[in-house]
């Protein structure tokens, strides 16, 4: 990653979130060695109220967003070896000809190709997104899954046609424009003509610990 795509808040959300752990431990510890666990004045209520409520409730606010952005790369994806690192490093060689490895070697999508390439448009996609990868991990660590992996739902056109509906190379060619309609109601797929591409079926994972 060049130093340009380097997101600084991401270094200011990890600092306050040490920060604001750190200060919930020493107030707690304050609290229990000052006070003993009696309340005798406004002094220690604000201690209190401050170490079991606030500081809590804002560590977990910022680490919660932290861990959602984090979600996004691509690395988290591969955090489930098992069963996704196969696909990254499909998306990842250089003489992989599929469908993913493609984009990436273009660099179609600069950053967290796994994510942008799975989630659909607009806050309910990225809500939907959260949700299921949630219950993915969950599936994950729990060994509930099964080989291979298949997705919950054909893939949508919507998420091809966020990109690439408005490119230029995608209306002129012929067979875009003749079947433009049908494509955006969803009646002709994008993986009809592309699905054998996206990610080859012999690079499905074995189940291995």
């Amino acid at each position: 990653m060049h130093d340009f795509q380097h997101d600084p808040v991401e270094d200011v959300l990890v600092a306050f979130l040490a920060l604001a752990l750190c200060a919930g431990i020493a107030v707690l510890c304050y609290s229990v060695f000052r006070y003993r666990g009696r309340i005798v004045d406004r002094v220690a209520w604000a201690v209190l109220i401050a170490g079991v409520f606030l500081l809590p409730a804002m560590s977990v606010s910022f680490g919660t967003l932290l861990v959602f952005q984090r979600a996004e790369k691509n690395e988290f994806c591969a955090s489930c070896h098992l069963t996704m690192q196969v696909y990254l490093d499909d998306m990842l060689a250089p003489d992989s000809e599929s469908m993913a490895a493609i984009h990436y070697k273009n660099r179609y999508i600069p950053k967290n190709q796994c994510y942008d390439c799975h989630t659909s448009y607009g806050l309910f996609g990225t809500l939907e997104a959260k949700q299921k990868g949630l219950m993915d991990v969950y599936k994950y660590y729990t060994r509930t899954y099964e080989i291979p992996i298949q997705l919950r739902q054909a893939y949508p056109n919507g998420d091809c046609l966020k990109c690439h509906a408005d490119a230029v190379k995608w209306n002129e060619q012929e067979m875009h424009a003749e079947n433009k309609e049908a494509l955006f109601n969803q009646d002709v797929a994008c993986m009809d003509c592309h699905g054998p591409m996206g990610h080859p079926a012999h690079i499905l994972p074995e189940v291995s610990d």
